[in-house]
């Protein structure tokens, strides 16, 4: 059961890091041209980089619980 519940975090994790949510395009909506194209790129790299390090923390937990379970 953790195996699903960690699948289904990760892949609302991912999902969430493609788009922006609504509270973030209300935040864009004052640029416009090159600022704009900027804030829009560096808010997009800025949610892939936190979906990386918590997509990493799930799978160094899982491998961690995995050789616990077999150290008893």
């Amino acid at each position: 059961m953790s195996s699903k519940v960690s699948d289904r975090t990760t892949m609302a994790a991912l999902n969430a890091s493609q788009s922006l949510s609504p509270t973030e395009q209300k935040m864009l909506q004052g640029l416009s041209g090159d600022d704009y194209k900027r804030a829009h790129a560096q808010l997009m790299l800025q949610k892939q980089s936190e979906t990386v390090n918590f997509v990493t923390n799930i799978l160094k937990n899982n491998t961690t619980m995995s050789v616990l379970a077999n150290l008893k």
